[in-house]
């Protein structure tokens, strides 16, 4: 579920191949988030990567089996060409953190379950990324309101990088403790507060919808942007239409609880 009609935020679309890439390291950022490093196996292919928003994101595919070599991503006329009926899918999308040179970051929650759940305990070996096939941009506002849960960190971190330095606003992050706290920098003006679940489940908890409507809108033009599992979100988008016109509100359902490959993160 996407809701996405804010003229305040423009698209662009790619026409993007898709890269085989190898594992060149990993490490854990918090207990439950571990970062890897991939570098292309064709030189540049990386670093021409069209990767300039706050939220783009690209499919991995992974080996079907442990230490197995991925199939390369079969694209047609109308874009990426579905496996057979009844063959699982052999990717999932993940935000692109971060591009250097010709090295690609991404962060992984370590859930331990599906395809990528038990990739990422002994990451390594080749993957094919195919994307971002597009990328957000949105205009200067007088005030920003972020937020999200872990799956969307790598985002949340690339908004507060591309913020004007005069922005102010807030943003919410929902993680499963303190331990799962990361270190972001955004502008001065920028509020960053962490709801913890404390035991309970991702994506069964109320926390970003109470924050949400404790919050008071600031004087001017906002934007809000938030990426959490899907029924996290509905009390938030009641709340926000309540106070804020519609094309202001930018909320993405990354994944939905008990349904495994849908989504990001």
């Amino acid at each position: 579920m996407v809701v996405r009609n804010a003229p305040v935020i423009t698209q662009e679309a790619h026409d993007v191949d898709p890269v085989r890439v190898e594992v060149v390291g990993a490490d854990d950022v918090t207990p439950r988030m571990r970062r890897v490093r991939f570098r292309a196996t064709t030189t540049g292919a990386v670093a021409a990567l069209p990767v300039s928003g706050p939220t783009d994101h690209a499919k991995l595919f992974f080996p079907l089996e442990p230490g197995g070599e991925p199939e390369r991503p079969e694209i047609g006329p109308r874009g990426l060409v579905s496996p057979p009926a009844g063959r699982p899918r052999p990717y999932r999308e993940y935000t692109v953190r971060l591009v250097d040179g010709d090295e690609l970051e991404i962060d992984m929650v370590r859930h331990g379950a599906g395809l990528a759940g038990r990739w990422i305990e002994e990451p390594g070996g080749a993957l094919w990324v195919f994307g971002p096939r597009w990328s957000l941009a949105a205009e200067p506002r007088d005030w920003y309101l972020l937020g999200g849960d872990e799956t969307a960190l790598p985002a949340l971190t690339r908004w507060l990088a591309r913020l004007p330095s005069s922005a102010r606003g807030t943003v919410l992050v929902e993680v499963a403790d303190a331990a799962e706290e990361q270190s972001l920098v955004g502008p001065a003006g920028v509020e960053i507060r962490w709801l913890h679940r404390d035991g309970a489940d991702p994506g069964t908890t109320t926390l970003l919808g109470d924050a949400v409507a404790g919050w008071e809108r600031p004087d001017g033009e906002g934007l809000v942007w938030m990426g959490a599992e899907a029924s996290a979100l509905r009390p938030v988008r009641r709340r926000l239409r309540d106070l804020l016109p519609t094309e202001w509100i930018d909320l993405d359902g990354y994944w939905r609880r008990g349904v495994e490959g849908t989504g990001l993160g």
